[in-house]
């Protein structure tokens, strides 16, 4: 698994709980978890630095082979960082090469110890090798696991049994190191499954908890949505009805005429909204659009398609401002008084149409004005949309909005 955004987030930036909050539930337990096998090897290499540093050299053969050893061990170490940085995990050959390190390592550098020295600090390469019985039970398949953590336990029992003198007794040693080994890594296994089960149960039951909200907020958005068309029904369509019923309106003359038709053509929006569903957040937006368009006797014929409700509010008023001025310009420049808006929404594409058949005009030699550059183009721009506009004189214009969802 890529993690090309770590390093945009900083050098330490998988030690902020912010960070690891925006992960998922497995991927924070490896971060945990690696944390843990981090801190467990520099606690073996650190004091082995020390003492190469503070100890008399002749504790070791050569101190300039074991100073050799101990800055390959910490470049490991380095690689093993940008490993789990990178990737978010150790695959199955790091481990295989970090046995294989571990196993050279007690090989030489118990080899490069004095004699008595084999059991203490100064041989600090068994120690290393609990390290690595720890990756390989936070890694490894328990199958899997058993039979690769015997390769450093045997391995330590073969070098120790060659370097040691005969009447030296070599087995509480073993038996303590074959205890920490098998332990650390029953330890680092259980630890990483149970965290990892833990944060999966806690990862659905907060998505099944997000969705019930997301529910409930579509519903009294839906319910705010119909409560003010329900009161502008009351006060336009109904209202007119009322008054030509009450004989206070005439309704053969122009301006009533104008006026039901007006008030039909809302009522027709709200239909075709509600039968597509498209009445969420951008659906409602739209229709105050055409409507404060219908105010400069523009006619709107609405045709929305099925939207998702769940478009960031920023992307839904941007839209909708820069559709309310594209239908701006159809009054001002278009010289017709009709035009159409469309929406649809098309493998997680929002594609917003506003035309008209008015004079349109030649895109080449026409500049763009200040609403097309600033109101129109520059919103889209702020949110990651385009704006593409097509037009032939006497021919019409076709302004597209466009914006793509991105998981």
């Amino acid at each position: 698994m890529e993690r090309p955004d770590v390093g945009k987030r900083g050098r330490w930036a998988w030690l902020d709980p912010r960070f690891m909050l925006a992960e998922n539930g497995e991927q924070r337990t490896r971060w945990f978890i690696a944390v843990i096998l981090f801190v467990q090897r520099a606690s073996y290499l650190i004091p082995a630095s020390i003492a190469m540093a503070s100890a008399d050299l002749h504790r070791h053969s050569s101190p300039t082979l074991n100073g050799a050893l101990l800055a390959g061990a910490w470049l490991w170490q380095g690689y093993l960082v940008y490993r789990m940085r990178r990737h978010g995990w150790f695959s199955y050959r790091t481990v295989g090469m970090d046995v294989v390190l571990a196993c050279l390592l007690m090989t030489v550098v118990t080899s490069n110890v004095q004699a008595g020295f084999e059991f203490t600090t100064v041989n600090w390469a068994p120690k290393y090798a609990l390290g690595t019985a720890a990756l390989i039970g936070a890694v490894l398949p328990l199958r899997w696991a058993v039979l690769v953590e015997v390769v450093p336990m045997a391995w330590y029992v073969l070098t120790l049994s060659a370097e040691t003198q005969p009447d030296q007794p070599l087995l509480p040693a073993v038996v303590g190191h074959l205890n920490s080994c098998i332990f650390f890594g029953a330890i680092l296994y259980f630890m990483n499954r149970y965290l990892a089960a833990q944060a999966k149960y806690l990862d659905e039951q907060t998505e099944a908890r997000l969705r019930a909200e997301t529910r409930q907020a579509a519903e009294r958005a839906r319910f705010e949505t119909r409560t003010r068309h329900y009161r502008a029904l009351h006060d336009n369509a109904l209202a007119t009805l009322t008054a030509i019923a009450m004989g206070g309106l005439d309704h053969r003359g122009e301006q009533v005429r104008k006026r039901c038709a007006k008030d039909a053509e809302y009522v027709r929006r709200l239909i075709a909204a509600d039968t597509t569903n498209s009445f969420t957040g951008l659906g409602d937006r739209l229709a105050e659009v055409v409507t404060d368009a219908e105010a400069l006797d523009l006619r709107v014929r609405y045709m929305p398609d099925t939207v998702p409700g769940h478009l960031p509010h920023h992307v839904v008023e941007a839209v909708a401002d820069a559709c309310r001025e594209a239908l701006n310009n159809v009054a001002k420049h278009a010289g017709t008084d009709q035009a159409w808006l469309t929406v649809s929404w098309v493998e997680d594409t929002l594609s917003v149409r506003v035309v008209d058949r008015g004079r349109g005009f030649d895109p080449i030699r026409t500049p763009r004005g200040q609403g097309l550059k600033s109101s129109i183009s520059g919103r889209m721009r702020e949110i990651g949309g385009s704006v593409q506009v097509d037009s032939m004189a006497e021919n019409g214009t076709c302004v597209e909005l466009v914006w793509s969802h991105v998981p």
